[in-house]
């Protein structure tokens, strides 16, 4: 089974507004309804979760409110690492030899495209997980910020791991792509990501 690891339980402090970061619009819409829409169009995921914790329950109401083909996972919300531990562990129970694809609620421009084709290059890895990072040059291009890069590579919040609590040998997969940096973590980055909105969705 291939899965997909939404995760919307963050505190989302940086972005400094009176919501959710999920529930978070752009262009009028969640942030976490275009995640969740372009994991349904993804021709190889065969189950959405959404992990949720105590720092978001108007998403997880809002979540409730959709007719979705997804389910909701509860963690902590500690933080992302304790969260991602737990998740791993949640689906080593049930099998260690599915596939699990995490992507964070704030990047809404991840096309159903690239998520595939992330896919299709771990499936020709020899490497049990497979980690997408973005050159430094692409945030510089537009103008947007990032909390740490190694060798001049940004990781996108976009991976993939197997279903097993250990720590995993990965692959390194680079991509020059604007959807991938535009995570949403200030008010700054969501005003560049208004003005490429009609660039991605029309």
């Amino acid at each position: 089974m291939i899965y997909a690891i939404l995760m919307a339980g963050g505190r989302g402090t940086r972005l400094k507004v009176p919501c959710e970061k999920p529930l978070f619009k752009l262009h009028d819409k969640p942030l976490i309804k275009f995640v969740l829409d372009n994991l349904k169009s993804s021709r190889f995921i065969d189950e959405i979760i959404i992990a949720v914790s105590p720092n978001t329950p108007e998403t997880t109401d809002y979540l409730n409110s959709l007719d979705g083909d997804f389910k909701i996972l509860d963690t902590s919300g500690e933080d992302y690492l304790t969260d991602l531990s737990y998740i791993l562990t949640y689906f080593e129970n049930k099998s260690k030899n599915d596939t699990l694809v995490f992507i964070n609620a704030d990047l809404p421009f991840i096309s159903s495209e690239t998520i595939d084709n992330v896919l299709n290059h771990y499936f020709k890895s020899d490497k049990d997980a497979l980690s997408v990072l973005v050159p430094v040059d692409v945030f510089e291009d537009l103008g947007l910020e990032y909390s740490y890069d190694f060798e001049g590579k940004v990781p996108s919040g976009l991976n993939v791991l197997r279903s097993e609590n250990i720590i995993q040998d990965e692959n390194q997969l680079v991509i020059s792509k604007v959807e991938l940096a535009l995570n949403i973590n200030t008010i700054p980055d969501s005003e560049i990501a208004e003005k490429l909105y009609y660039e991605y969705y029309l």
